[in-house]
């Protein structure tokens, strides 16, 4: 009987769990869906501040600037000779491979730089993981769990404070691209210094939109003045940028996380079947030697 009754109570115990999963990947899809939502609502901004922006960067190389003027100090490399790397992570598990690859992808950064790297850990998950590292700056642990462009804000003031004072001569991202349900891309990126190469690979827009902007370049006049324009509209790109890769990295947790719990639940239905099988076979053999001692009791009585 001891084995049955801890069998019906792993049966117990993995239909605990299920709830708890089945629960999770719920939570999960319904987080996806708004993130979603809030990246196709992004999206057609982040298209046309980026074509905008490489529109102004080309429009100024074309006329005659001093050398040794700077538009914006975004466009330059910083003066410190640290590398910055922000990692942004997960403040949660349950979520796969998720924190193990964005982590080790920022470690092995780290180790293949010659240059000294300063860490800026996003999520728990990266703070813990890089807590005792030496190349930690700062972390933000549950900041972002709910992303806004004030969260970003905050967060790319924080970089931009770094980069300018020179701290760091440039600014690497890492973080898991959004692309579908089924699909994240873990994304490695320089951020900063800005430069129009840049801006053009980071553009999702068209072709056709790209030639259209480029021949409709011509006909824009700056007012008050393209330097002016240009230099805080880099800043307001940027914060955009981060408020980006924020949006993505929930959204590629949330969907990793989904698939995990989906697949967590599904282990645990077969499991539960399994263990039910196996259950009833025990119950069962229980039952004939309960019945086989009855046999045998009721024989040794009429033997009597």
């Amino acid at each position: 009987m001891a084995q049955v009754r801890e069998i019906k109570s792993r049966i117990a115990n993995v239909k605990d769990i299920k709830q708890i999963t089945k629960a999770m990947n719920a939570i999960a899809m319904a987080k996806v869906t708004r993130l979603k939502k809030q990246l196709n609502g992004a999206r057609p901004y982040q298209e046309v501040i980026n074509s905008k922006l490489k529109l102004l960067s080309n429009h100024g190389s074309k006329e005659e600037v001093d050398e040794e003027e700077t538009i914006s100090s975004l466009l330059e490399q910083g003066d410190g000779d640290a590398i910055g790397l922000a990692v942004f992570n997960s403040d949660r598990g349950l979520s796969g491979n998720y924190t193990v690859d964005i982590n080790r992808s920022a470690r092995d950064f780290v180790r293949s730089k010659e240059a000294e790297v300063k860490l800026f850990a996003g999520g728990e998950k990266a703070s813990t993981f890089f807590r005792k590292w030496d190349q930690l700056e700062t972390s933000w642990v549950n900041f972002y769990e709910e992303p806004d462009f004030e969260v970003a804000e905050a967060i790319g003031n924080e970089l931009l404070d770094y980069f300018i004072s020179g701290s760091i001569g440039e600014l690497w991202v890492i973080y898991m691209r959004f692309i579908s349900d089924l699909r994240q891309e873990l994304k490695i990126e320089k951020v900063l210094p800005l430069s129009p190469d840049e801006m053009g690979s980071k553009s999702e827009i068209e072709g056709s939109e790209k030639d259209r902007a480029s021949r409709r370049e011509e006909d824009y006049l700056f007012d008050p003045d393209q330097d002016e324009i240009v230099s805080g509209f880099l800043e307001e790109w940027f914060m955009e940028r981060i408020f980006w890769i924020i949006l993505n990295t929930k959204a590629s947790e949330n969907a990793i996380r989904r698939k995990a719990m989906r697949d967590a639940t599904d282990n645990a239905n077969e499991l539960i079947d399994d263990l039910t099988l196996t259950y009833n076979k025990a119950r069962q053999q229980e039952i004939t030697r309960e019945i086989a001692d009855i046999i045998g009791g009721a024989e040794a009585l009429r033997e009597e």
